[in-house]
């Protein structure tokens, strides 16, 4: 496991952004099989957000090393940040659930790291802490409701309740 505190800031970005790149393929992937078309919305949302933390997180290595090569590891460290993995036996539920536990830990990961940098990166870093956390909380948000409606993947709210 790696130590936050430790680990160099070019290895922990390289991390940061090879959990971004997974993000999105799971929520184009999770899109791709959803048939509620806000949810299909929603997911579809957040991988284009997952897509600019990835060239942010690009341009802010740039920023910071702009002498080195960046290396974008071929995996995460999951017990920094968990990866979302869709199975043929996944439902709504544990992906959703997986997702939200990505969503928290990006967003404690970005706050614990923005304590290690200063000015315009720092700031850089607070912000996609906060935007992980508002994504933690939509995510939330459609995890209630699959648990409250079991076909709530394959239809509209409107569709469910009537």
């Amino acid at each position: 496991m790696l130590n936050l505190a430790r680990t160099s800031l070019k290895t922990l970005l390289g991390l940061a952004i090879r959990a971004e790149i997974n993000s999105q393929k799971a929520y184009r992937q999770l899109q791709r099989h959803l048939k509620n078309p806000l949810l299909q919305e929603k997911v579809g949302l957040l991988a284009l957000e997952e897509k600019k933390h990835e060239k942010a997180l690009k341009n802010l290595f740039k920023a910071s090393f702009p002498h080195d090569e960046l290396i974008i590891p071929d995996k995460t460290e999951e017990s920094l940040l968990p990866s979302i993995i869709i199975k043929p036996s996944s439902t709504l539920v544990d992906l959703l659930e997986q997702a939200l536990l990505f969503e928290k830990a990006a967003s404690s990961f970005y706050a614990r790291l923005s304590r290690r940098v200063k000015g315009d990166k720092k700031r850089l870093l607070q912000y996609l802490s906060r935007v992980e956390k508002s994504h933690a909380l939509m995510i939330g948000s459609e995890y209630a409701l699959a648990l409250q409606y079991e076909d709530y993947a394959e239809k509209g709210i409107d569709k469910v309740i009537t």
